[in-house]
């Protein structure tokens, strides 16, 4: 998680291994959101939160991707 206090907002990074690309689904978009939700209640916080996810080759870009992701990071990206 990076937290970022001059914009007062956090990313909250969901890292997965994928041999190809990354699909999020619903049972996984409604994890994702549980797991925000949980955050918030947990810490109390005020700040917008951000969904980055890191993965192997990159996510399809569906409906939930679009709907929950506001960064990715590949594996390119890190090992580059």
């Amino acid at each position: 998680m990076r937290h970022n206090r001059l914009v007062r907002c956090i990313n909250i990074c969901e890292i997965k291994f994928s041999t190809g690309e990354f699909a999020i689904n619903k049972k996984y978009a409604d994890e994702l959101l549980q797991k925000r939700t949980v955050f918030i209640d947990k810490t109390k916080t005020k700040k917008t939160i951000f969904l980055t996810m890191i993965t192997t080759y990159g996510i399809a870009k569906n409906t939930y991707y679009k709907n929950l992701v506001q960064s990715e990071v590949t594996m390119d990206f890190l090992f580059d």
